[in-house]
């Protein structure tokens, strides 16, 4: 037996509120995927921080949203107690996973910068070297797009031997488009104001400070979301049943 009055418009909200987190789901695909686009070019140098990780953990996410979303609305429109009920414990699961997440990285959020220092100045000494082609082309990566030099500031490129001169940065340091071998050459001994002097560790800190706001605010918008799901898919779970009987 079909549910009617007070339970029908609870159909309706549920198969509403389904195509909306259906919606979502694409929109944190769409995250993922400009995560990974943002910062997928040097993750190489930061270990510490899986930010390929993070990004297939939304790309994930999204597809699974997607899938539980399907549950909801057929649930709803079948009026099927069983998928009405899988859903409401998936979408329940997403919301625990969400949380614990959420926490963890709410802990860690002040390690961030200690990760990234930790790695950049790790990776400084290997730029150029033999087998480190992927290392150098992030390093020359981030310091074009972040304009930025070295990890505090360009005088950490001390630490590592370029083009046989210890007085050099690496041609990615210079401003503009001049990328020219030898625009770098001497700078740590003669200040260049060609050169990008402030370091890279703050920009980068600037980045996954902006980035885990973000994530943040959108998951705290959806798991607000998710509850209204949870009641609405429980309720008419209820109703079901009850028209059933």
């Amino acid at each position: 037996m079909a549910v009617e009055g007070c339970g029908k418009c609870i159909k309706y909200l549920v198969f509403i509120f389904n195509l909306l987190f259906f919606f979502s789901g694409i929109g944190i695909l769409a995250g993922g995927a400009y995560l990974a686009s943002q910062q997928g070019g040097y993750g190489t140098l930061l270990p510490s921080i899986p930010v390929a990780s993070a990004a297939n953990l939304l790309i994930a996410t999204g597809v699974i949203v997607l899938i539980v979303s399907f549950f909801g609305c057929l649930g709803a429109y079948k009026e099927n107690p069983c998928l009405l009920m899988t859903f409401f414990l998936f979408l329940l699961l997403i919301f625990i996973l969400e949380l614990a997440a959420g926490i963890v990285g709410f802990i860690y959020r002040s390690d961030i910068e200690d990760y990234v220092t930790k790695d950049l100045m790790a990776g400084l000494s290997n730029y150029n070297r033999t087998n480190e082609g992927g290392l150098t082309d992030a390093w020359d990566l981030l310091q074009k797009q972040e304009m930025c030099c070295g990890v505090s500031n360009y005088t950490d490129w001390n630490v590592t031997m370029l083009y046989g001169n210890m007085n050099s940065v690496p041609a990615s340091c210079c401003k503009g488009d001049d990328m020219s071998a030898d625009c770098g050459d001497g700078v740590l001994s003669i200040p260049n104001p060609s050169v990008y002097t402030t370091g890279c560790k703050q920009a980068l800190k600037d980045d996954f400070d902006k980035y885990l706001f973000q994530i943040g605010a959108l998951g705290i918008a959806i798991g607000l979301f998710q509850i209204v799901g949870l009641a609405l898919s429980l309720i008419l779970y209820y109703q079901v049943k009850g028209a059933e009987q």
